[in-house]
């Protein structure tokens, strides 16, 4: 249950919004479909290796070459035709890797851009993701709503990930405000938690609708 008195009980000097499921919608499940990886037991197989290889990227411990290398390792290398292929009907290219990444980033939140947009003039505004350079660069160009938001915080770019609280110190001191005077947004309650055991007021994202109430509260919009 939301604790709406801590939401109210001061004005935020800066706010902070999540970047998927909040501002734009993610498929993860759709790395895989795209590779042509097609039954329930084939995705189960590769999904953990991928999620794994996935977090060295976004956590700033792998570059973009690294990544691909690393797909390439689990999906093309030492492969053996004798034995079972988890569903693999070919060797997959760096391209073939990209245009799967791409395909997790899908179409902005209904309602979150004018929302946006109606708190950009009120109060400063930053961006807290895990994320990669791919995604990220794809957002950059093709998100409206980030033009409202000028501060990023990236996890690629400050090797820190959600939910590991070092995260939100790391954000505290670079914006030089105390965790109280920030409010942040997310969609995952176990990044909610977090934040907020480092002092930050933090919201669980359920919709621009509640969203816009507690901003109402806030006296932010």
């Amino acid at each position: 249950m939301e604790n709406s008195e801590s939401l109210i009980s001061r004005r935020p000097s800066y706010v902070i919004f999540d970047l998927g499921n909040v501002l734009v919608h993610i498929h993860p499940a759709a790395f895989l479909q795209s590779l042509g990886i097609d039954t329930p037991e084939n995705r189960s197989y590769y999904q953990k290796r991928v999620v794994e290889i996935a977090k060295l990227y976004e956590r700033g411990d792998d570059s973009t070459d690294q990544f691909f290398a690393n797909l390439d390792g689990l999906f093309n290398g030492n492969r053996d035709t004798t034995r079972h292929d988890h569903g693999l009907t070919r060797a997959f290219t760096p391209d073939d890797f990209r245009t799967a990444m791409l395909s997790v980033i899908g179409q902005p939140v209904d309602g979150m851009e004018a929302l946006v947009r109606r708190l950009a003039p009120k109060v400063p505004l930053g961006l807290l993701s895990n994320t990669n350079p791919i995604h990220f660069d794809l957002c950059r160009r093709t998100l409206p709503v980030l033009r409202y938001i000028p501060s990023y915080f990236l996890s690629y770019q400050l090797k820190a990930f959600k939910p590991d609280i070092r995260f939100f110190e790391r954000v505290s001191e670079i914006l030089k405000l105390n965790p109280g005077e920030i409010l942040y947004i997310d969609d995952l309650m176990e990044n909610v938690d977090s934040a907020r055991a480092f002092g930050f007021t933090a919201y669980h994202f359920e919709g621009p609708e509640m969203l816009e109430r507690r901003l109402n509260e806030l006296q932010l919009i």
